[in-house]
């Protein structure tokens, strides 16, 4: 063989070389390409509690759960499951502060403006109260970040101008002892959603409200949905209207025999009241990283993640509505 064959055969030999190094190099690649793209997202989850959220600053303020109630559940985990699922839907760098506790209100719980402020403007603090009476028979969720006593769950949506929008996710058919009761849950997720926008001592709600409806505009998703709200002898009040949007609503109210979370129409309407930007149309049942964290009598947390108006409750299968005092 001539020199010069000799070089353009070892030129081939080195090209297959490079060429089958490159393919087994791919096809390592490829085989791990599923790791590389788990670890990618396990660091995206990883980092996410670091992006701005609301953040609720909750305190228990005290009281005793009233003797009638069932389920082996207390208000303080109930209050933080309700805390989170709003926390996951904006992501704002605010602070809300609430303080919550037992008392003899009679409805199934009141909530209380205390200081609003910023730009845009949003409740800062205020209060919430659950009735201690014995006069609503509630139910204390001992797993509160799920819904197996609930074993029916539906969803309704509707076009209120903007498009077709979800308004309603509802649980129901209870089993055991859910059976007949007032869901606290729904209570307390029906109270924060004040703390967050609809309330009638909330400046932002009285400049937008004075129509009868939540305008939703162009920055948010839906714009154009006309957000219905409820009224009585004292005219317009800050719960959804249940006689014009499909039944389910969170902030229409609640009933017993069923668990009510955040609909995208509760979602939005606190958006466009605070001026807050949606992280997730759909609340999340995040469950508490240290369940065992907070011990005594008094217990107070930050989570990271709106005036007065009532929660009443009735016997089970009447449909009722919350109603501003």
């Amino acid at each position: 063989m001539r020199p010069e064959q000799d070089k353009r055969t070892l030129f081939r030999m080195k090209s297959d070389l490079i060429a089958n190094s490159n393919i087994n190099g791919v096809k390592r690649i490829m085989r791990m390409y599923p790791r590389i793209l788990l670890a990618a997202l396990v660091l995206l989850f990883v980092y996410v509690p670091n992006m701005p959220a609301i953040t609720f600053d909750i305190h228990f303020i005290g009281g005793t759960a009233p003797a009638n109630v069932a389920g082996g559940g207390n208000l303080c985990d109930i209050v933080n499951a309700a805390a989170r699922m709003w926390e996951s839907v904006y992501s704002d760098s605010t602070t809300i502060t609430l303080y919550y506790g037992w008392a003899p209100i009679g409805d199934a719980g009141t909530h209380t403006l205390l200081a609003q402020g910023g730009n845009p403007n949003c409740e800062t603090s205020g209060i919430i109260l659950f009735d201690n009476s014995g006069s609503v028979v509630f139910f204390l969720d001992p797993t509160p970040y799920s819904n197996e006593e609930y074993q029916r769950f539906t969803e309704e949506s509707q076009n209120l101008g903007g498009g077709s929008v979800n308004v309603a996710r509802l649980y129901g058919s209870p089993v055991g002892q859910a059976v007949g009761r007032v869901d606290l849950l729904s209570a307390a997720l029906h109270e924060i959603g004040h703390a967050l926008g609809l309330s009638s001592s909330n400046t932002s709600f009285l400049a937008q409200s004075g129509t009868g409806v939540i305008y939703i505009g162009g920055t948010l998703p839906y714009a154009g949905t006309m957000v219905p709200l409820a009224y009585n002898n004292s005219g317009i009040i800050p719960h959804i209207d249940p006689l014009e949007v499909s039944y389910g609503s969170v902030m229409a109210g609640i009933n017993g025999d069923e668990r009510r979370i955040p609909s995208e129409l509760d979602i939005l309407a606190n958006a466009q009241i605070s001026g807050f930007t949606i992280l997730n149309l759909r609340a999340q049942q995040i469950a508490q990283l240290n369940p065992g964290g907070m011990k005594g009598n008094v217990k107070s947390r930050r989570i990271y993640g709106s005036t007065k108006a009532t929660t009443s409750a009735r016997p089970a299968n009447v449909r009722i509505f919350s109603l501003a005092r």
